[in-house]
């Protein structure tokens, strides 16, 4: 049977596993058209709408006809034609395939299969999580132009939808504690979805952490108020009383089963396999970081190892960790674990191994007992994960002193991704533990072109090649800020990439003044290593005595320096 990947980066393979070469980015996208609506037909004014928009070339049907027949090619070529063929139709095309070999067909019926199960919520989820695991990195990879963002984006939503779902039969069942991470991440980059925050509310209350919900909920109405003026929904504002009015820890439901019921203190439960990657994010570029990485995947199957992504805020670390541990993820059947230490925060940074142990600990199904020691603690992990193929991936880890010690326990026996800003303080651990390290560095121009137009579509990239180069310039070429570009002009469909890289080169102007401007005052308030209230000038004490700026000797109100003009020095007698 063929395969076609859609929820992820665009591919077609044959039973065999032969890759189908769909050719150049419009080729490539009239097939993503067809396997989107697979089995139905699409008309060839359709297909030249969706690939050129309200201007089409006059051209435009003989350049269809003949990407339709480089496609039916490649397919033949690759293997046996009844596998997936293109078929003429009623004034369009058809790409004819099992429903079962595209991804998306699959995602959807396991979806449908988990709605009707309506009296066993623990296959609902089940299934839910498996049609969820279908997904693997953004939807429509490699194809560009505003059908695919269009597209994209109802994929979102519906992928959202579904996930949302799953964390509400999870929570029905008293899973908070295995979906909190995962909720944590949905949360963050869905900031304003009113359902996807009350769940991580509900999740935080019920693991005992009262004050982190309330905290949530401060946060959500703040950003609703100053986006969109208007208060959260009256069930978000009644979950924030209950929460608020409740003692500091929420009972959970009952489990309606014996599967989800909790290990007991220090022993290992059923196997149980985590599955705690956050979704993939496309990824640009990193060809040879990618390959650094997957240059140590075969040793890591024998002998543990940790490979270290280092480099500035907002180069795309996670994005890296994350895509590759995707990559690479059926080499650790045993599971895969996703912690966000919080190392560029202190206030919420995972420090100590012993709390970081315990995580893994939980998402293993092992429950640590609360009054054992470093030592037990350590021990039990140890015999936890040994002989487990396990990949953990750790984000953001501290730049102090203590991440190798944190590291160092975390390690053994398990293989360890790790982005950190700095990795210097893990040079020691090189000499226990082989360690890869990987610095990134920003996108090279092409890179930051080919990111943003997969993003706003290649047309509209092509129309302003010099407001792109830009706005490429302004931004960095950091991701981030990238993805901050795109969305920005997503917004604002009508405001040419021109006058956007205006608008960013006049703000960039406005803080390079205001902190030039801060920057004076400092020095204006600073005078020979001290620092003054601003309301005496510099050289002068508060009480109008002066500092003399040579010899720091003070000298009262009345008294003048002794080759003041008017005076003569005075002699002793």
């Amino acid at each position: 049977m063929a395969f076609v990947r859609l929820l992820g980066e665009l591919e077609c393979r044959t039973a065999a596993g032969k890759a189908v070469e769909l050719g150049h980015t419009r080729q490539r996208g009239i097939f993503a058209m067809l396997a989107v609506t697979a089995n139905e037909v699409v008309t060839t004014s359709e297909l030249i709408d969706w690939t050129w928009g309200s201007e089409p070339p006059l051209s435009a049907r003989n350049v269809v006809h003949s990407y339709i027949s480089r496609l039916r090619t490649a397919l033949e070529a690759a293997g046996s034609p009844a596998e997936a063929t293109l078929q003429r139709r009623h004034g369009g095309y058809v790409l004819e395939v099992d429903e079962a070999a595209v991804d998306l067909c699959r995602f959807r019926a396991l979806v449908a299969a988990a709605r009707s199960q309506e009296e066993d919520a623990h296959a609902c989820v089940r299934l839910l999580r498996e049609g969820l695991d279908i997904w693997r990195d953004t939807a429509l990879g490699g194809v560009t132009g505003s059908w695919a963002a269009k597209v994209r984006q109802l994929l979102e939503m519906e992928h959202l939808s579904v996930l949302v779902e799953c964390h509400e039969r999870e929570l029905d069942l008293g899973n908070h504690e295995r979906i909190l991470d995962e909720l944590r991440y949905v949360a963050q980059r869905h900031p304003d979805n009113e359902i996807v925050l009350r769940n991580l509310m509900t999740a935080l209350h019920r693991a005992g952490r009262r004050d982190e919900a309330l905290g949530a909920y401060t946060v959500l109405r703040r950003r609703l108020a100053d986006h969109l003026g208007v208060d959260p929904a009256g069930e978000t504002q009644e979950l924030h009383t209950e929460i608020m009015h409740a003692g500091p820890t929420a009972e959970a439901p009952a489990p309606p089963g014996p599967a989800d019921a909790p290990a007991a203190a220090g022993v290992r439960a059923a196997p149980r396999v985590p599955l705690q990657l956050p979704r993939a994010t496309r990824l640009v570029g990193r060809e040879q970081e990618l390959a650094m990485l997957d240059g140590s995947i075969a040793a890591a199957a024998v002998e543990p190892s940790i490979r270290v992504i280092e480099g500035p805020p907002g180069v795309g670390k996670t994005a890296l960790a994350i895509h590759w541990a995707h990559r690479v993820a059926p080499r650790f059947p045993d599971g895969q674990i996703f912690a966000d230490l919080h190392g560029s925060d202190d206030d919420r940074g995972i420090h100590e191994p012993d709390e970081l142990i315990r995580f893994i600990l939980r998402g293993l199904g092992v429950q640590a007992p609360d009054g054992g020691g470093a030592e037990d603690l350590a021990r039990l992990y140890r015999e936890t994960v040994t002989g487990r193929r396990l990949l953990i991936v750790l984000d953001d880890l501290a730049e102090h002193e203590a991440a190798a010690g944190l590291l160092r326990e975390v390690s053994d026996a398990t293989t360890v991704v790790v982005t950190a800003r700095s990795a210097a303080s893990l040079a020691a651990l090189e000499t226990s533990v082989p360690i890869r390290f990987v610095r990134l560095r920003e996108l090279s121009n092409r890179q930051a072109e080919r990111m943003l137009a997969g993003i706003l579509g290649e047309a509209r990239v092509e129309a302003e090649e010099e407001a792109v180069a830009r706005l490429i310039q302004l931004s960095g070429r950091t991701p981030q800020a990238l993805i901050g570009v795109a969305e920005h002009a997503l917004g604002r469909p009508h405001l040419s990439l021109s006058d956007l890289s205006m608008t960013m080169a006049l703000e960039a102007e406005r803080r390079s003044t205001v902190r030039e401007a801060q920057a004076q005052s400092h020095r204006d308030r600073t005078y020979d290593g001290r620092t003054y209230d601003g309301r005496t000038r510099p050289g002068t004490r508060p009480d109008g005595g002066e500092s003399c700026p040579l010899t720091q000797r003070r000298r009262g109100p009345g008294e003048r320096p002794p080759d003041a003009p008017g005076e003569r020095p005075s002699t002793a007698s």
